[in-house]
């Protein structure tokens, strides 16, 4: 009978430890001052740069993990930075996901990344997170967390 009633007590101590180990990489990002995270929000200014948009509004976290691991799966038969960005919106499209609105975004669990490289002083750094919106929804995003990001 003592087994049986340690076991609960057990799982919720390894639940709790789970719960904990997977908040500390999205801290550590978060403190990543390279990312353009300004007192643990990521600010989106919602402007245009030709087809570039910083940051992506997806329906779920899965969508936006799903378009990121796209771009990884794109890595390996494509290197050309304009196969690889064209692969990213052919995702977003298929995914649902659209510029995210401006406003401030409260990342809330971080999940894949990608990068693109474009050259010298010219990466992308294709983030998927949840997030709670500026309306207080939880959504996904696809965020280019690059210290070249544009967003002015």
């Amino acid at each position: 009978m003592k087994n049986i009633c340690a076991f609960p007590i057990l799982l919720l101590a390894f639940g709790s430890a789970s719960a904990q180990d997977a908040k500390e990489p999205l801290q550590e990002w978060i403190g990543d001052p390279s990312h353009g995270i300004f007192q643990g929000m990521i600010h989106l200014s919602g402007k245009t740069h030709a087809d570039y948009h910083r940051g992506y509004r997806c329906p779920s976290y899965e969508a936006a993990t799903f378009v990121v691991s796209i771009v990884e799966k794109a890595h390996l038969h494509e290197k050309k930075p304009k196969a690889l960005r064209a692969a990213l919106l052919r995702s977003l499209a298929g995914q649902g996901c659209k510029p995210a609105a401006a406003g401030q975004y409260l990342p809330l669990q971080l999940g894949n990344v990608s990068q693109i490289d474009n050259g010298p002083e010219a990466g992308e750094e294709w983030t998927a997170l949840r997030v709670q919106a500026p309306d207080a929804t939880e959504i996904g995003l696809v965020y280019d967390a690059s210290v070249y990001a544009i967003d002015d």
